[in-house]
Protein backbone atom coordinates (compact mmCIF):
# COMPACT_ATOMS: atom_id res chain seq x y z
CA UNK A 1 0.00 0.00 0.00
CA UNK A 2 1.52 3.82 -1.13
CA UNK A 3 2.80 5.92 1.21
CA UNK A 4 5.14 8.90 0.63
CA UNK A 5 7.94 7.44 2.45
CA UNK A 6 8.02 4.14 0.44
CA UNK A 7 11.85 4.05 -0.28
CA UNK A 8 12.99 4.90 3.73
CA UNK A 9 12.53 3.23 6.34
CA UNK A 10 13.19 4.18 10.22
CA UNK A 11 12.43 2.92 13.85
CA UNK A 12 9.91 3.72 16.40
CA UNK A 13 11.93 6.25 18.16
CA UNK A 14 12.78 8.42 15.25
CA UNK A 15 9.22 8.60 14.48
CA UNK A 16 8.32 9.47 18.26
CA UNK A 17 11.02 12.43 17.41
CA UNK A 18 9.04 13.61 14.18
CA UNK A 19 5.82 13.56 15.75
CA UNK A 20 6.96 15.63 18.79
CA UNK A 21 9.12 18.19 16.49
CA UNK A 22 6.17 18.30 13.99
CA UNK A 23 3.31 18.94 17.05
CA UNK A 24 5.53 21.67 17.75
CA UNK A 25 5.30 23.08 14.29
CA UNK A 26 2.15 22.55 14.05
CA UNK A 27 1.26 24.76 17.07
CA UNK A 28 4.02 27.45 15.98
CA UNK A 29 1.90 27.44 12.90
CA UNK A 30 -1.71 28.14 14.33
CA UNK A 31 -2.89 24.73 13.51
CA UNK A 32 -5.03 24.93 16.63
CA UNK A 33 -8.88 24.48 17.82
CA UNK A 34 -10.47 25.04 21.14
CA UNK A 35 -11.00 21.95 22.99
CA UNK A 36 -13.47 19.84 23.37
CA UNK A 37 -13.96 20.35 27.22
CA UNK A 38 -13.85 24.00 26.95
CA UNK A 39 -14.96 25.26 23.17
CA UNK A 40 -15.80 28.83 24.34
CA UNK A 41 -12.39 29.33 25.89
CA UNK A 42 -9.76 31.73 24.28
CA UNK A 43 -7.26 30.18 26.82
CA UNK A 44 -6.87 26.67 26.45
CA UNK A 45 -6.26 25.44 22.40
CA UNK A 46 -5.05 21.88 21.33
CA UNK A 47 -3.58 20.99 17.89
CA UNK A 48 -6.09 20.08 15.03
CA UNK A 49 -6.25 16.78 13.97
CA UNK A 50 -3.74 16.20 11.02
CA UNK A 51 -1.64 13.60 9.38
CA UNK A 52 2.20 13.52 9.92
CA UNK A 53 3.30 13.25 6.02
CA UNK A 54 1.46 14.64 3.25
CA UNK A 55 -0.72 11.85 1.47
CA UNK A 56 0.05 11.07 -2.63
CA UNK A 57 -2.18 12.67 -5.09
CA UNK A 58 -1.54 12.39 -8.90
CA UNK A 59 -0.28 15.80 -10.03
CA UNK A 60 -2.55 15.78 -13.65
CA UNK A 61 -5.75 14.74 -11.51
CA UNK A 62 -5.19 17.33 -8.98
CA UNK A 63 -4.71 19.65 -12.12
CA UNK A 64 -7.45 19.13 -13.99
CA UNK A 65 -10.32 19.56 -11.09
CA UNK A 66 -8.63 23.18 -10.22
CA UNK A 67 -8.90 24.18 -13.85
CA UNK A 68 -12.38 23.07 -13.92
CA UNK A 69 -13.33 24.64 -10.12
CA UNK A 70 -14.10 28.57 -12.28
CA UNK A 71 -16.70 26.97 -14.44
CA UNK A 72 -18.28 24.71 -11.13
CA UNK A 73 -18.00 28.28 -9.40
CA UNK A 74 -20.16 29.74 -12.45
CA UNK A 75 -21.95 26.64 -12.74
CA UNK A 76 -23.71 26.66 -9.27
CA UNK A 77 -24.46 30.27 -9.13
CA UNK A 78 -26.42 29.82 -12.56
CA UNK A 79 -28.16 27.58 -10.87
CA UNK A 80 -29.00 29.08 -8.13
CA UNK A 81 -30.41 31.89 -9.96
CA UNK A 82 -32.60 29.58 -11.77
CA UNK A 83 -35.72 29.43 -9.83
CA UNK A 84 -37.52 27.51 -12.62
CA UNK A 85 -34.61 24.65 -12.14
CA UNK A 86 -34.49 24.60 -8.31
CA UNK A 87 -38.18 24.16 -8.22
CA UNK A 88 -38.08 21.45 -9.98
CA UNK A 89 -34.69 20.03 -8.33
CA UNK A 90 -36.70 20.65 -4.94
CA UNK A 91 -40.35 20.30 -5.33
CA UNK A 92 -40.45 16.61 -3.84
CA UNK A 93 -37.92 17.42 -1.14
CA UNK A 94 -39.81 20.26 0.64
CA UNK A 95 -42.71 18.14 0.69
CA UNK A 96 -41.16 16.00 3.44
CA UNK A 97 -38.30 17.86 4.75
CA UNK A 98 -38.98 20.60 6.89
CA UNK A 99 -35.38 22.40 6.94
CA UNK A 100 -35.13 23.28 3.39
CA UNK A 101 -39.03 24.00 2.94
CA UNK A 102 -38.45 27.02 5.32
CA UNK A 103 -35.59 27.63 3.53
CA UNK A 104 -37.45 27.60 0.55
CA UNK A 105 -40.47 29.66 2.08
CA UNK A 106 -37.90 32.68 2.91
CA UNK A 107 -36.84 32.60 -0.91
CA UNK A 108 -40.15 32.73 -1.90
CA UNK A 109 -40.93 35.51 0.23
CA UNK A 110 -37.82 37.58 -0.95
CA UNK A 111 -38.85 37.07 -4.64
CA UNK A 112 -42.11 37.75 -4.33
CA UNK A 113 -41.04 40.90 -2.55
CA UNK A 114 -38.33 41.73 -5.10
CA UNK A 115 -34.53 40.78 -4.24
CA UNK A 116 -32.92 43.66 -2.30
CA UNK A 117 -29.74 42.60 -2.94
CA UNK A 118 -29.01 41.36 -6.88
CA UNK A 119 -25.65 40.60 -5.68
CA UNK A 120 -24.63 36.64 -3.93
CA UNK A 121 -21.43 35.67 -2.44
CA UNK A 122 -20.28 32.43 -2.51
CA UNK A 123 -17.03 30.91 -0.64
CA UNK A 124 -16.87 27.34 -1.99
CA UNK A 125 -15.32 24.21 -1.44
CA UNK A 126 -15.68 21.12 -4.09
CA UNK A 127 -15.28 17.53 -2.49
CA UNK A 128 -13.49 14.60 -4.60
CA UNK A 129 -12.04 11.45 -4.05
CA UNK A 130 -9.31 9.46 -5.41
CA UNK A 131 -11.58 6.91 -7.19
CA UNK A 132 -10.21 3.65 -8.48
CA UNK A 133 -11.94 1.52 -10.85
CA UNK A 134 -12.75 -2.26 -10.46
CA UNK A 135 -9.25 -3.83 -11.06
CA UNK A 136 -7.12 -0.96 -11.22
CA UNK A 137 -3.37 -1.99 -9.85
CA UNK A 138 -0.34 0.11 -8.30
CA UNK A 139 3.18 -1.23 -9.62
CA UNK A 140 4.84 -3.51 -6.98
CA UNK A 141 8.09 -2.23 -7.97
CA UNK A 142 6.98 1.29 -7.34
CA UNK A 143 4.59 1.55 -4.45
CA UNK A 144 4.39 5.16 -5.02
CA UNK A 145 3.76 5.30 -8.68
CA UNK A 146 0.18 6.19 -9.39
CA UNK A 147 -2.58 3.34 -10.13
CA UNK A 148 -3.14 2.05 -13.28
CA UNK A 149 -6.91 3.77 -13.46
CA UNK A 150 -7.66 6.47 -11.12
CA UNK A 151 -10.11 9.71 -11.18
CA UNK A 152 -11.50 12.23 -9.22
CA UNK A 153 -14.90 11.80 -8.55
CA UNK A 154 -17.34 14.50 -6.76
CA UNK A 155 -18.47 13.76 -3.53
CA UNK A 156 -20.33 17.26 -2.51
CA UNK A 157 -20.40 20.82 -3.39
CA UNK A 158 -20.32 22.68 -0.35
CA UNK A 159 -22.01 26.44 -0.93
CA UNK A 160 -22.15 27.09 2.77
CA UNK A 161 -19.64 27.23 5.92
CA UNK A 162 -17.01 25.98 3.43
CA UNK A 163 -14.16 25.42 6.77
CA UNK A 164 -10.87 24.42 7.25
CA UNK A 165 -9.14 26.81 4.88
CA UNK A 166 -8.06 28.66 7.79
CA UNK A 167 -6.54 25.66 9.31
CA UNK A 168 -5.03 24.33 6.04
CA UNK A 169 -3.14 27.27 4.93
CA UNK A 170 -0.16 26.70 6.90
CA UNK A 171 0.02 23.07 6.50
CA UNK A 172 2.16 22.61 3.86
CA UNK A 173 5.29 24.37 5.40
CA UNK A 174 4.43 21.62 7.96
CA UNK A 175 4.39 19.05 5.52
CA UNK A 176 7.59 20.13 4.44
CA UNK A 177 9.15 19.96 7.84
CA UNK A 178 8.11 16.62 8.45
CA UNK A 179 9.44 15.38 4.95
CA UNK A 180 12.89 16.94 6.08
CA UNK A 181 13.26 15.53 9.43
CA UNK A 182 12.45 11.93 7.95
CA UNK A 183 15.07 12.47 5.23
CA UNK A 184 12.73 12.62 2.09
CA UNK A 185 14.13 14.17 -1.04
CA UNK A 186 11.85 15.82 -2.34
CA UNK A 187 10.86 19.28 -4.40
CA UNK A 188 9.01 22.21 -2.87
CA UNK A 189 6.29 21.93 -5.85
CA UNK A 190 5.45 18.16 -5.08
CA UNK A 191 4.32 19.92 -1.69
CA UNK A 192 2.42 22.98 -3.13
CA UNK A 193 2.06 26.46 -1.75
CA UNK A 194 -1.35 26.91 -0.20
CA UNK A 195 -3.44 29.40 1.20
CA UNK A 196 -7.10 29.23 0.71
CA UNK A 197 -7.86 31.40 3.68
CA UNK A 198 -6.03 34.43 1.89
CA UNK A 199 -7.95 33.87 -1.29
CA UNK A 200 -10.98 33.57 0.63
CA UNK A 201 -10.64 36.71 2.69
CA UNK A 202 -9.94 38.17 -0.78
CA UNK A 203 -13.46 36.86 -1.64
CA UNK A 204 -15.07 38.77 1.68
CA UNK A 205 -12.90 41.71 0.73
CA UNK A 206 -14.63 41.79 -2.79
CA UNK A 207 -18.08 41.31 -1.56
CA UNK A 208 -17.68 44.41 0.88
CA UNK A 209 -16.26 46.21 -2.06
CA UNK A 210 -19.15 46.01 -4.08
CA UNK A 211 -21.59 46.70 -1.13
CA UNK A 212 -20.29 50.42 -1.85
CA UNK A 213 -20.53 51.81 1.52
CA UNK A 214 -16.93 51.72 2.87
CA UNK A 215 -18.23 52.63 7.02
CA UNK A 216 -20.10 49.22 6.44
CA UNK A 217 -18.96 45.72 8.15
CA UNK A 218 -18.35 42.19 7.62
CA UNK A 219 -20.67 40.28 9.93
CA UNK A 220 -19.26 36.30 10.78
CA UNK A 221 -22.38 34.94 11.71
CA UNK A 222 -21.28 31.94 13.95
CA UNK A 223 -22.39 29.43 16.26
CA UNK A 224 -21.68 29.71 20.13
CA UNK A 225 -19.69 28.00 21.24
CA UNK A 226 -17.75 27.22 18.67
CA UNK A 227 -14.35 24.94 18.55
CA UNK A 228 -13.25 26.25 15.22
CA UNK A 229 -13.39 29.57 15.99
CA UNK A 230 -9.64 30.12 14.88
CA UNK A 231 -10.46 28.79 11.25
CA UNK A 232 -12.81 31.99 11.11
CA UNK A 233 -10.29 33.93 12.50
CA UNK A 234 -7.11 33.04 10.23
CA UNK A 235 -9.82 34.53 7.26
CA UNK A 236 -10.91 37.35 9.16
CA UNK A 237 -6.85 37.73 9.69
CA UNK A 238 -5.96 37.69 6.02
CA UNK A 239 -8.78 40.46 5.14
CA UNK A 240 -6.92 42.46 7.40
CA UNK A 241 -3.38 42.15 5.50
CA UNK A 242 -5.50 42.85 2.55
CA UNK A 243 -7.64 45.83 3.23
CA UNK A 244 -7.01 47.45 7.42
CA UNK A 245 -10.09 49.53 6.45
CA UNK A 246 -12.82 46.67 6.45
CA UNK A 247 -15.16 46.61 10.03
CA UNK A 248 -15.57 42.87 10.91
CA UNK A 249 -18.07 41.74 14.07
CA UNK A 250 -19.06 38.20 15.32
CA UNK A 251 -22.50 37.60 15.74
CA UNK A 252 -24.30 34.95 16.74
CA UNK A 253 -28.16 34.82 15.59
CA UNK A 254 -29.41 34.74 18.94
CA UNK A 255 -26.97 38.59 18.96
CA UNK A 256 -28.50 39.59 15.75
CA UNK A 257 -32.32 39.02 16.53
CA UNK A 258 -31.69 40.79 20.14
CA UNK A 259 -29.36 43.53 18.39
CA UNK A 260 -30.30 43.79 14.92
CA UNK A 261 -32.40 45.33 12.66
CA UNK A 262 -33.69 45.72 8.87
CA UNK A 263 -34.16 49.64 8.27
CA UNK A 264 -38.06 49.81 6.46
CA UNK A 265 -36.86 52.91 4.74
CA UNK A 266 -33.78 50.88 2.64
CA UNK A 267 -33.55 47.54 3.80
CA UNK A 268 -30.44 48.19 5.36
CA UNK A 269 -29.20 45.79 7.46
CA UNK A 270 -28.19 46.96 11.20
CA UNK A 271 -26.22 45.93 14.20
CA UNK A 272 -25.06 47.80 16.71
CA UNK A 273 -25.14 50.44 14.79
CA UNK A 274 -23.10 49.64 12.41
CA UNK A 275 -24.34 48.90 8.56
CA UNK A 276 -23.66 45.72 7.40
CA UNK A 277 -22.06 45.07 3.76
CA UNK A 278 -21.79 40.98 3.60
CA UNK A 279 -22.81 38.75 6.00
CA UNK A 280 -20.66 35.51 5.90
CA UNK A 281 -22.68 32.32 7.11
CA UNK A 282 -20.74 30.14 9.86
CA UNK A 283 -23.74 28.72 11.05
CA UNK A 284 -27.63 27.87 9.88
CA UNK A 285 -26.81 25.25 8.08
CA UNK A 286 -28.26 22.16 9.87
CA UNK A 287 -32.11 22.38 11.53
CA UNK A 288 -30.28 22.15 14.79
CA UNK A 289 -28.89 25.80 14.48
CA UNK A 290 -32.39 27.55 14.56
CA UNK A 291 -33.17 26.85 18.39
CA UNK A 292 -36.57 28.50 17.70
CA UNK A 293 -38.76 30.67 15.20
CA UNK A 294 -36.98 33.71 16.46
CA UNK A 295 -33.94 32.56 14.63
CA UNK A 296 -35.77 31.87 11.30
CA UNK A 297 -37.53 34.85 12.02
CA UNK A 298 -33.75 36.84 12.08
CA UNK A 299 -32.82 34.25 8.64
CA UNK A 300 -35.47 36.12 6.87
CA UNK A 301 -34.87 39.24 7.99
CA UNK A 302 -31.17 38.89 6.66
CA UNK A 303 -32.57 37.55 3.28
CA UNK A 304 -34.95 40.82 2.56
CA UNK A 305 -31.81 43.10 3.43
CA UNK A 306 -29.71 44.93 0.98
CA UNK A 307 -26.77 43.18 2.74
CA UNK A 308 -25.05 40.78 0.56
CA UNK A 309 -25.47 37.27 1.71
CA UNK A 310 -22.30 34.65 1.85
CA UNK A 311 -24.63 32.51 1.02
CA UNK A 312 -27.92 33.63 -0.22
CA UNK A 313 -30.81 31.29 0.55
CA UNK A 314 -30.92 30.43 -3.11
CA UNK A 315 -27.23 29.74 -2.79
CA UNK A 316 -28.02 27.28 0.13
CA UNK A 317 -30.77 25.60 -1.87
CA UNK A 318 -28.48 25.28 -4.79
CA UNK A 319 -26.37 23.45 -2.56
CA UNK A 320 -28.27 20.50 -2.00
CA UNK A 321 -27.52 16.93 -2.35
CA UNK A 322 -31.27 16.71 -4.42
CA UNK A 323 -29.50 19.67 -7.01
CA UNK A 324 -26.17 17.41 -7.02
CA UNK A 325 -28.14 13.79 -8.55
CA UNK A 326 -30.43 16.25 -10.66
CA UNK A 327 -27.30 17.89 -12.58
CA UNK A 328 -25.97 14.31 -13.06
CA UNK A 329 -29.02 13.74 -15.31
CA UNK A 330 -28.40 14.41 -19.50
CA UNK A 331 -28.57 17.29 -20.43
CA UNK A 332 -29.05 19.30 -17.00
CA UNK A 333 -25.29 20.59 -17.01
CA UNK A 334 -25.29 21.76 -20.47
CA UNK A 335 -28.36 24.00 -19.56
CA UNK A 336 -26.18 26.51 -17.40
CA UNK A 337 -22.14 25.30 -19.49
CA UNK A 338 -22.53 26.02 -22.97
CA UNK A 339 -19.18 25.05 -23.83
CA UNK A 340 -19.33 21.11 -24.69
CA UNK A 341 -15.76 20.26 -23.74
CA UNK A 342 -15.92 22.08 -20.22
CA UNK A 343 -19.68 20.07 -19.62
CA UNK A 344 -17.51 17.05 -20.50
CA UNK A 345 -15.12 18.03 -17.94
CA UNK A 346 -17.13 18.55 -15.31
CA UNK A 347 -19.82 15.19 -15.87
CA UNK A 348 -16.73 13.20 -15.94
CA UNK A 349 -16.15 13.99 -12.32
CA UNK A 350 -19.24 12.79 -11.39
CA UNK A 351 -20.47 9.53 -9.83
CA UNK A 352 -23.64 7.90 -10.69
CA UNK A 353 -26.22 9.75 -8.59
CA UNK A 354 -30.59 8.19 -8.41
CA UNK A 355 -33.32 9.90 -7.17
CA UNK A 356 -35.81 8.25 -4.74
CA UNK A 357 -38.39 10.48 -5.79
CA UNK A 358 -42.05 7.98 -5.69
CA UNK A 359 -42.59 6.32 -9.12
CA UNK A 360 -40.62 3.59 -11.48
CA UNK A 361 -36.95 5.34 -11.01
CA UNK A 362 -37.29 5.28 -7.67
CA UNK A 363 -38.38 2.07 -7.21
CA UNK A 364 -35.17 0.55 -9.62
CA UNK A 365 -32.82 2.66 -8.13
CA UNK A 366 -34.29 1.52 -4.08
CA UNK A 367 -34.00 -2.06 -5.01
CA UNK A 368 -30.43 -1.60 -6.39
CA UNK A 369 -29.54 -0.21 -3.04
CA UNK A 370 -31.05 -2.92 -1.33
CA UNK A 371 -29.83 -5.43 -3.41
CA UNK A 372 -26.40 -4.80 -3.15
CA UNK A 373 -26.22 -1.95 -0.36
CA UNK A 374 -22.44 -1.97 0.13
CA UNK A 375 -21.76 -0.25 -3.62
CA UNK A 376 -24.30 2.72 -2.63
CA UNK A 377 -24.82 6.04 -0.26
CA UNK A 378 -27.70 6.90 0.84
CA UNK A 379 -27.88 10.84 1.61
CA UNK A 380 -30.38 13.65 2.67
CA UNK A 381 -30.30 16.80 2.21
CA UNK A 382 -28.06 17.84 5.27
CA UNK A 383 -24.82 19.44 5.75
CA UNK A 384 -22.42 19.14 8.61
CA UNK A 385 -21.69 15.70 8.28
CA UNK A 386 -22.55 12.39 10.22
CA UNK A 387 -25.91 12.29 8.25
CA UNK A 388 -25.08 9.61 5.45
CA UNK A 389 -26.31 6.22 6.07
CA UNK A 390 -23.45 3.24 4.43
CA UNK A 391 -23.29 -0.38 4.08
CA UNK A 392 -25.55 -2.45 6.45
CA UNK A 393 -27.61 0.32 7.35
CA UNK A 394 -29.09 0.81 4.10
CA UNK A 395 -31.17 -1.80 3.53
CA UNK A 396 -33.23 -1.51 6.98
CA UNK A 397 -34.10 1.76 6.35
CA UNK A 398 -35.14 1.55 2.47
CA UNK A 399 -36.95 -0.97 3.43
CA UNK A 400 -38.75 0.84 6.21
CA UNK A 401 -39.47 3.73 3.92
CA UNK A 402 -39.49 2.92 0.67
CA UNK A 403 -43.17 2.97 0.11
CA UNK A 404 -43.15 6.60 2.11
CA UNK A 405 -42.91 9.97 0.23
CA UNK A 406 -40.01 10.37 3.06
CA UNK A 407 -37.92 8.65 0.63
CA UNK A 408 -37.61 12.00 -1.65
CA UNK A 409 -36.19 13.28 0.96
CA UNK A 410 -32.91 11.47 0.01
CA UNK A 411 -30.34 10.36 -2.99
CA UNK A 412 -28.30 7.30 -4.19
CA UNK A 413 -25.03 8.02 -4.85
CA UNK A 414 -22.58 5.12 -6.08
CA UNK A 415 -20.43 3.93 -3.56
CA UNK A 416 -16.29 5.53 -4.47
CA UNK A 417 -13.82 3.45 -3.73
CA UNK A 418 -10.48 5.23 -2.55
CA UNK A 419 -7.04 4.55 -3.27
CA UNK A 420 -6.02 3.38 0.06
CA UNK A 421 -2.20 4.52 1.40
CA UNK A 422 -0.37 4.50 4.76
CA UNK A 423 0.01 7.26 7.02
CA UNK A 424 0.76 8.33 10.22
CA UNK A 425 -2.19 10.43 12.04
CA UNK A 426 -1.81 13.19 14.59
CA UNK A 427 -5.05 13.37 17.19
CA UNK A 428 -4.79 14.09 20.19
CA UNK A 429 -5.33 11.31 23.15
CA UNK A 430 -4.68 9.13 20.45
CA UNK A 431 -1.16 6.53 20.25
CA UNK A 432 0.44 7.92 17.18
CA UNK A 433 0.75 4.40 14.98
CA UNK A 434 0.94 3.78 10.78
CA UNK A 435 -2.29 3.20 9.21
CA UNK A 436 -4.58 2.82 6.23
CA UNK A 437 -6.10 5.73 4.97
CA UNK A 438 -7.79 7.29 2.00
CA UNK A 439 -8.18 10.99 1.36
CA UNK A 440 -10.76 13.56 0.35
CA UNK A 441 -9.72 16.91 -1.65
CA UNK A 442 -11.46 19.82 -1.57
CA UNK A 443 -10.91 22.72 -3.88
CA UNK A 444 -12.14 25.95 -2.99
CA UNK A 445 -13.45 28.82 -5.01
CA UNK A 446 -15.18 32.53 -4.83
CA UNK A 447 -18.24 33.56 -6.91
CA UNK A 448 -19.25 37.07 -6.61
CA UNK A 449 -22.29 38.26 -8.79
CA UNK A 450 -25.85 38.62 -9.94
CA UNK A 451 -28.11 36.63 -11.87
CA UNK A 452 -26.76 38.07 -15.16
CA UNK A 453 -23.55 39.61 -14.16
CA UNK A 454 -20.34 38.22 -13.12
CA UNK A 455 -18.64 40.14 -10.99
CA UNK A 456 -15.51 37.62 -9.42
CA UNK A 457 -14.72 34.20 -10.20
CA UNK A 458 -11.49 32.71 -8.91
CA UNK A 459 -9.80 29.21 -7.95
CA UNK A 460 -9.10 29.66 -3.90
CA UNK A 461 -6.43 26.97 -3.05
CA UNK A 462 -7.15 22.78 -1.98
CA UNK A 463 -7.43 21.08 1.14
CA UNK A 464 -7.02 17.47 1.68
CA UNK A 465 -8.84 15.18 4.86
CA UNK A 466 -7.50 12.10 5.63
CA UNK A 467 -9.07 9.39 7.80
CA UNK A 468 -8.57 5.56 8.65
CA UNK A 469 -10.39 2.76 6.22
CA UNK A 470 -13.83 1.79 7.54
CA UNK A 471 -14.69 5.04 8.78
CA UNK A 472 -17.39 6.17 6.76
CA UNK A 473 -18.09 9.84 7.82
CA UNK A 474 -15.27 12.51 7.94
CA UNK A 475 -16.00 15.05 10.49
CA UNK A 476 -12.59 17.08 11.36
CA UNK A 477 -14.01 18.43 14.10
CA UNK A 478 -15.13 15.34 16.19
CA UNK A 479 -11.71 13.69 15.25
CA UNK A 480 -12.47 11.21 12.88
CA UNK A 481 -10.48 12.66 9.55
CA UNK A 482 -7.33 14.91 9.37
CA UNK A 483 -6.18 17.41 7.98
CA UNK A 484 -3.53 16.79 5.14
CA UNK A 485 -2.20 18.27 2.07
CA UNK A 486 -1.22 16.47 -1.07
CA UNK A 487 2.19 15.16 -2.11
CA UNK A 488 1.90 15.21 -5.94
CA UNK A 489 3.27 12.43 -8.30
CA UNK A 490 3.43 11.76 -12.02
Amino acid sequence: MATVLDTISFNEKKIQEIVKKTKEHALLHGIVMRTEELPASSEKVQYAPFALFPSLVPRKALVKVKDIQPHFNKMMHMVAYDMEFLQRCLSNVVKVDDFNKRLWDILQVVTEEGIAQPISLGLFRNDFMMDMKKGASVDPASPASIPDSIQMKQIEFNMIASSFAGLVSPLYDVHRYSLTLAGKQFDDLQVPSNNPAKELAKGLVEGWKAYGNKKACVVFLVSDPERNTLDQRRLDTEMFLCDRTVPVKYVTLKDMTERGTKRISDKTLVIDGCEVAVVYFRTGYTPEDYRSDKDWDTRLMIERSKAIKCPSVQYQLAGTKKVQQELCRPGAVERFIKDADVALSIRETFAYQYSLDMGEDGDDAIAKAIADPQNYVLKPNREGGGNNIYGDDIKPFLTKIKNSMERAGYILMERIQPWQQKNYLIKFGLEVSLRNIVSEIGIYGVYLGTADTEIYNSLAGHLVRTKTVGTDEGGLVIGLSCLDTPFLID
